[in-house]
């Protein structure tokens, strides 16, 4: 089947194939193209019933200008340019930064490809993208003796969980880690909100279960009633006292499967993120308080898709903020 894009004769003659009640398979053959791409050109422009070849072909020419329009504002817009680069700089993502625009602007000003075709010609710039990473693949579980110990154990498990922390239908629910730094002796805890993705995050800089238990009911005094419900952890030694963590903050305490880390895959996710400022190797104990504070904040204001391009923080707190004045 041919690749070219529909003319205005074509979507004239499917409009006449239409109307004589030929099947969207027998007017691909007529015309040359594929059954999902003219089912696709149909659905687009108003239906079978609807469908109207000259309105069609004006709503493909200004789809048309939009794109290109979109690939030639970065470099000649100079506010663009630099609001593209600074949000780069804060470790947005293309696909956010678009996404992002398009919702206060109500217009896509810039696409995502021609971010990447402007930074990739830029050695500075490109550095800024995100590094790929290969695609994590599931392995077998433990042994049996090992799942017998978890079976022992009694701690709470990920199997346990009501289906509303599941389904992520209420915000509450934090999946908790720690990041191991250079010395190994010095992590951030992590715990990220599951429906959200909102971050808190702090620096141990002597790892026992008693700090960790300590700092995370610091963490979530400063969180409402009405946002904390639970907490699931790996089966790490570290979090060996959730009790206690669990009494004080008055949160139920679920631990995953051993060995099952994309059971946490929210914490997972966002510990990459925080992994961009601080790549592997990179010595923990230089890091203030202070400055991972600021980590923490960049990234809950960082636009999500799955939010609709909100970002972490206005839909958890509630708020808006505008990045374009």
């Amino acid at each position: 089947m041919s690749q070219r894009h529909l003319t205005k004769d074509d979507r004239i003659s499917l409009g006449a194939l239409l109307k004589a009640g030929l099947s969207i398979r027998k007017c691909a053959d007529q015309l040359g193209f594929s059954p999902p791409g003219i089912k696709k050109e149909i659905d687009n422009n108003g239906g079978r019933e609807n469908y109207s070849p000259y309105r069609a072909h004006r709503r493909y020419l200004m789809l048309r200008k939009e794109a290109n329009q979109c690939h030639r504002v970065l470099g000649k817009d100079e506010f663009i340019t630099e609001l593209v680069v600074m949000l780069l700089e804060l470790k947005w993502s293309p696909e956010q930064i678009t996404g992002r625009i398009e919702i206060e602007l109500k217009e896509k000003l810039i696409s995502t490809a021609s971010i990447y075709n402007y930074v990739n010609n830029d050695k500075e710039l490109s550095r800024l993208l995100a590094r790929k990473h290969n695609k994590y693949r599931r392995t077998k579980a433990g042994n049996d003796r090992k799942k017998a110990r978890e079976e022992e154990s009694t701690k709470k498990s990920i199997n346990d969980r009501p289906p509303i922390i599941n389904k992520r239908k209420r915000v509450g629910d934090y999946e908790g880690d720690t990041i191991i730094g250079q010395e190994r002796t010095v992590r951030i805890l992590t715990h990220v909100e599951r429906k959200y993705g909102y971050l808190l995050a702090d620096m141990l800089y002597d790892v026992t279960a008693e700090k960790i238990s300590l700092k995370t009911v610091k963490a979530f005094e400063l969180i409402p009633d009405d946002k904390k419900f639970s907490i699931t952890y790996d089966r790490g030694c570290e979090f060996a006292d959730y009790e206690i963590t669990e009494k004080k903050t008055e949160m139920d305490i679920y631990h995953a499967n051993a060995y099952h880390s994309w059971e946490r895959g929210t914490n997972e996710n966002t510990n990459g993120l925080i992994r961009r400022y601080y790549p592997k190797g990179t010595p923990f104990a230089n890091i203030k308080e202070g400055e991972l504070k600021d980590v923490v904040e960049q990234i809950n204001h960082r636009p999500r898709k799955r939010l609709g391009f909100k970002s972490p923080y206005e839909k958890f707190c509630g708020v808006n903020f505008r990045i374009l004045m």
